[in-house]
């Protein structure tokens, strides 16, 4: 048995499509080709909005708006979680694995996807509302109130940045693929393994 940490956005919620969509609609930007979306991959909100014109002085409100549209859309069941994760997050919880969720996304927010999703009661406790640089000491404060040692315990992400705040707290990165970054700057990171479906997921994760 083991302690397995999950991001939220991008690893269990499939919000990429909504991200990009808010922010095209809340400048009133031309709709994005596939491309142009690629080109986003890899990229923090923050980011993306400052690729697509945005100023600096418009992200405050701009985060602020989108996790209130979001919650919506939680609300109204559109937006999914990616095919498979519930049904690896119901296994591994019968399994005996200790599950918790740490996400920059509002607590508000998480508990709503989750309710809507009929996994809540899967985890044991949300950190949520956690500074984009801020993971690395979320997931040192997780490991000490819930009295877990980092080197039996596992981070599974999305990002290049979480995968770097897991490597600082000792934790194990498991990264997927098929959330924010591109595979091959998650490779570059080394992390402790690269899933690139959840079926891989389950397999690495019922190893640790």
């Amino acid at each position: 048995m083991s302690a397995i940490i999950f991001d939220m956005d991008g690893t269990i919620a499939d919000s990429f499509d909504y991200v990009t969509d808010f922010l095209v609609n809340e400048g009133s930007l031309k709709p994005l080709s596939q491309e142009e979306k690629r080109d986003l991959r890899g990229l923090s909100m923050r980011e993306m909005a400052h690729k697509l014109g945005y100023h600096l002085w418009d992200m405050p409100g701009l985060f602020i708006k989108g996790r209130r549209k979001m919650r919506r859309s939680i609300k109204n069941s559109h937006l999914k979680s990616f095919a498979g994760m519930p049904d690896i997050i119901r296994k591994l919880h019968n399994e005996g694995h200790e599950l918790f969720i740490l996400s920059t996304n509002s607590l508000p927010n998480v508990h709503h996807f989750l309710n809507d999703q009929k996994i809540h009661s899967y985890f044991l406790e949300i950190y949520a509302g956690v500074r984009v640089f801020g993971k690395a000491p979320a997931l040192r404060q997780l490991l000490k109130d819930q009295h877990l040692r980092a080197e039996e315990s596992v981070y599974v992400c999305d990002e290049i940045r979480d995968v770097g705040a897991a490597q600082a707290a000792g934790v194990r990165a498991v990264a997927v693929t098929w959330g924010f970054a591109e595979r091959k700057n998650l490779v570059a990171m080394h992390p402790a393994a690269l899933a690139d479906s959840p079926e891989e997921l389950m397999r690495f994760l019922e190893e640790v």
